[in-house]
């Protein structure tokens, strides 16, 4: 499985995760939750992908 493809799945299931909390969930964990996607999607959004951009020489 390529890195974006692992990125993306991550992404998902942290989004599910923060969609789903239960209402009583503490504000720090929430916060966790919401920093951890935030990395996520900094990381897929800043990821370079060789295949994708082939250059001619």
């Amino acid at each position: 499985m390529s890195r974006r493809s692992e990125l993306e799945k991550e992404i998902g299931l942290a989004k599910k995760r923060i969609d789903d909390a239960p209402k009583d969930t503490p504000h720090e964990v929430m916060e966790l939750w919401i920093k951890e996607l935030d990395s996520l999607s900094i990381e897929l959004n800043n990821l370079y992908d060789d295949d994708e951009n082939q250059f001619p020489d």
